[in-house]
This record gives C-alpha cells, structure tokens and sequence, in this order.
C-alpha cells in the first residue's frame, strides 16, 4: 500500500481520499477510523459536548446511565452500552464486564492477574480489569485489529 501526503494551504479544508482496488480488511480498518471521527454528543454538568468517538478511552455504565472517559474528563452519552456497541463496535469497541467497553485502539498493554484475570493499561496509564467472561472475545477483537494492522509490515 502506498501512502502519499500533500500540503497544501489553499484548501479550504482538509480532505482524505483513500483509492483502492478492491475491498480489503485493511481497507475496511481505514474506514472504521475515519468514520470513528464523527462527532457524538455527551453531556458534561451543564455543558453539550462534541465528542469522536476514538478519543474515548471506555465507558462505563452506572445507575443505567453511559458514562465516556476520555483523558482527564467524563462525560454521559444518551445511548446503551448495546446501542453504542451497535454504532460503534466495528470501530475497535468492544465489551470486557458486564457494566464496561473499552476502545483497542487506546489499550497500551495488557497484563496477567491473579486468577488468570487480566489488566488492560490505558494509553492515560488507567488500570482496568477485564472479566474472565468477556475474556475470549476480547482476544480475538485484539488478535484481529493487530492481524490487519500487520499484515502487510
């Protein structure tokens, strides 16, 4: 695949387009990105925020309500955890507890527990553990994004 990157200040705005000869996983990661940077909205005290969904580290369900952590702040989205996982699954969302979905994309490493229970180590260095339930698809979710992600290196 080849990549090319032009600058040019007489844009109006900034454009991407992505040229391909057929439809590839690759192809399919590409468009899963971009379309991760479409704006939601969340609601922060008294505030509307627009918020891209790869700038979320997880969420978190409490009191059946949605919360988004992002780097430092927190905001609570009007969907539910399915509806969300509908939206915005194929875009590296994926659930690890029962109350819990973390973006791949924001995991750094993770890590062996007690109990065979493993920690995910955000990108902001925050420590989550993953349901031993929830573990197997997590995997595959993990070993697939990083298949496509390599496939041509």
């Amino acid at each position: 695949m080849r990549v090319s990157y032009n600058r040019d200040s007489s844009l109006q705005e900034d454009r991407v387009d992505i040229q391909y000869r057929e439809e590839s996983e690759q192809i399919e990661i590409i468009r899963n990105f971009f379309s991760s940077m479409q704006s939601i909205t969340g609601r922060k005290e008294d505030e509307i925020c627009v918020l891209h969904p790869g700038s979320i580290f997880y969420l978190e369900t409490v009191e059946r309500k949605l919360f988004a952590y992002q780097a430092g702040d927190v905001y609570q989205l009007d969907y539910s955890m399915k509806r969300f996982l509908d939206c915005f699954g194929c875009e590296g969302f994926v659930q690890i507890s029962k109350n819990t979905i973390v973006n791949l994309y924001r995991v750094k490493y993770v890590k062996t527990d007690l109990n065979m229970r493993l920690k995910l180590v955000m990108d902001n260095d925050e420590v989550i553990v993953l349901n031993r339930t929830y573990k197997k698809n997590f995997l595959e979710a993990l070993y697939h994004i990083r298949e496509v992600c390599h496939e041509n290196h």
